[in-house]
């Protein structure tokens, strides 16, 4: 493992994932908002959004190819190709040439995955064990305040300008920028852990969940991560129906919302550092499904200042999603398996949120009326809720108990989990008793 290489890298390493979030959430929001305007439909706004989340289906090879190469040379392809991607939108005149917005939207869907895995898999190797929940709670606080200007300076920036040319400048700028804050890392040394056996498709999505579902605590995030994926499809497909419909607003608006989410992501950042710093796993899964389900009665109430305030919830559990789920699988999975480890739960993620996109853009299309897709995005969340409270009276809450009562710390016991592939490609973990210094587990 690479030496704790100081605040500054660390730093570098947090900037050019902000930045580079904060580059694509300003062109992401136009793109959409672009859409719609060339073509007057929301249903394809909401599909240039499924197309983005489709290339979930590739994560499991994905994850493989992050196991197996340099995770800072795929950070830095992924950024250089992301610029590549974007410059594409110079080549859109009109509506007939929507097809080159959703065959990037695809690609960038693509890429997003392979700067996520990567970005993910990477942070063990820069800060100890110890420190991770805290630098997830810093990177996630950072990545929501670029959201949070991200909206109305690509909103701002297109309709200064009149066009989408400017935005598009900008997103590659962001790009390049992020590709350089990444050039001090190289000097830490190796970035890839010893390399796994290659495995077919099939292979790389078994081992990955069997990896994601082989202790509670994955499991706990594991369903969140569905539930809450679904609930963000169905509330993504209604967005634009339910602004112009619900609120009377113009599609603008979407811009005041994404911000209003950000504010809350914002705040959820250090309060998921909580939750993960003291185990309390169970209790941030309640916190963000109550936060998921209480954004239903604020947006089908038409009024602009609930549905502000609502989105903001949505935000704040989505951090706390992100920084307890990161977290967790930072500490509880061996390190040269963390990249397919998260490409797989961010593909059952994903999988599920185009799932709730594909339903949701199918009932507009049909039926016309947002109000059915938010009641839905709320239903699938009783369930979730209902599993958490169940596994907190008996054997969940057992499990933190122990965990606290360990004299060890969580570093004492790297190296300590297994994995053994035999032949027929099934996984067991077994308990080794040596402390395996220099080695994630």
């Amino acid at each position: 493992m690479i030496a704790n290489p100081g605040r500054a890298l660390l730093v570098c390493f947090v900037g050019s994932r902000a930045l580079s979030t904060f580059g694509s959430w300003a062109s992401g929001m136009v793109v959409v908002i672009w859409v719609r305007t060339l073509t007057g439909r929301d249903d394809a706004a909401a599909l240039s959004m499924l197309l983005f989340a489709l290339p979930t289906l590739a994560y499991p090879l994905i994850g493989q190819l992050i196991d197996r190469m340099d995770r800072l040379a795929a950070l830095a392809a992924s950024q250089a190709a992301g610029a590549a991607m974007i410059s594409c939108f110079f080549l859109v005149d009109d509506r007939s040439d929507i097809w080159i917005v959703y065959v990037v939207q695809l690609l960038q869907g693509v890429n997003a995955g392979l700067i996520s895995v990567a970005g993910d898999a990477m942070l063990p190797q820069l800060a100890p064990a110890d420190r991770l929940s805290s630098v997830n709670g810093w990177l996630q606080s950072a990545m929501q305040a670029g959201r949070l200007a991200a909206p109305g300076t690509g909103v701002l920036i297109f309709t200064m300008s009149g066009g989408i040319t400017a935005v598009i400048v900008f997103d590659i700028t962001t790009f390049l920028v992020s590709l350089a804050l990444l050039a001090p890392l190289a000097r830490t040394g190796r970035h890839r852990p010893a390399r796994p056996e290659p495995e077919s498709y099939i292979q790389a999505l078994r081992h990955g969940t069997r990896l994601i579902t082989s202790r509670p605590e994955l499991r706990t995030v594991t369903l969140l991560n569905l539930g809450c994926g679904l609930a963000a499809g169905f509330l993504s497909s209604s967005w634009f129906a339910m602004i112009t419909s619900g609120l009377g607003a113009s599609p603008d608006f979407a811009g005041v919302l994404a911000t209003s989410q950000a504010i809350g992501g914002m705040l959820g950042g250090p309060l998921g550092t909580w939750f993960a710093a003291t185990h309390r796993i169970r209790g941030a899964g309640l916190c963000v499904t109550a936060a998921f389900c209480a954004v239903g009665p604020a947006l089908l109430s038409g009024l602009a200042p609930l549905a502000v305030a609502g989105i903001a919830l949505v935000g704040l559990g989505t951090s706390v999603l992100f920084v307890v789920y990161v977290t967790v699988v930072q500490n509880a999975v061996p390190e040269q398996l963390l990249g397919r480890s998260f490409a797989t739960l961010d593909a059952y993620t994903n999988l599920a949120q185009v799932g709730g996109l594909a339903i949701g853009a199918l009932w507009l299309g049909a039926m016309g009326s947002f109000q059915p897709i938010v009641v839905a995005a709320m239903v699938v969340l009783v369930p979730v809720a209902l599993i958490l409270l169940r596994e907190g009276s008996a054997r969940g809450e057992a499990a933190e108990v122990v965990a606290h009562a360990l004299p060890a710390p969580a570093s004492a016991l790297r190296g300590a989990l297994t994995v053994e592939t035999p032949a027929v490609g099934g996984l067991h973990y077994r308990l080794r008793a040596h402390d395996g210094a220099g080695h994630r587990s």
